[in-house]
């Protein structure tokens, strides 16, 4: 009884899910996740240790991993959401073209990562110089991965694309009066 109520349950979950809805779960995943690995890349480096950058290295290649289920469910959210009419298409071109150039570099990094894990398995640690290129890119692929989360809010996220960066900063001294013809040519500017 209870394995049919386990059945009916998915099933009906199955049913309310599109690929646009399981792409938005799974695509925050290497945008918030990925500061992990690279914080304790960082804490290892300020403590002159090397007992955290293996852990930091596996986490790179499982990344790049789980990154590819999210870049693979883009396509199929990309055609149900050209269905519907008040959504750009050009934001969801945008948000594409740098999903592309993200992946491909979040999975460049996941390979230079497990080079390293087996190149240097039976050194103590691995090359400081090569470390120092790996956080690099790590950080480049973070900086692409929240730039492509951006853009892929601006799909569907007025309140995104109304904005300017330096708003969601708090940078911004001279605000001027809300208006809604201001806010409606903003969005057709965009």
């Amino acid at each position: 009884m209870r394995s049919y109520a386990i059945l009916s349950a998915c099933e009906r979950l199955a049913q309310v899910l599109t690929w646009t809805h399981i792409h938005l779960m799974l695509n925050h995943i290497p945008v918030i996740g990925f500061a992990v690995p690279i914080t304790l890349l960082l804490i290892d480096w300020a403590r002159k240790s090397r007992k955290l950058e293996w852990l930091s290295l596996q986490m790179f290649v499982v990344f790049a991993l789980l990154t590819i289920p999210v870049y693979l469910t883009g396509s199929p959210a990309h055609r149900q959401m050209r269905k519907m009419p008040e959504i750009s298409q050009d934001a969801i071109q945008r948000h594409c073209n740098a999903a592309d150039f993200a992946f491909w570099t979040m999975e460049g990094l996941g390979a230079f990562s497990l080079f390293a894990l087996y190149k240097f398995r039976s050194s103590e640690a691995v090359p400081p110089p090569l470390t120092a290129a790996l956080l690099g890119l790590a950080l480049l692929t973070l900086g692409l991965m929240i730039w492509v989360a951006n853009l892929g809010g601006k799909i569907r996220h007025s309140e995104i694309v109304a904005s300017r960066a330096a708003e969601h900063l708090g940078l911004s001294f001279a605000r001027t009066p809300f208006s809604s013809e201001g806010f409606l040519s903003s969005l057709r500017d965009s």
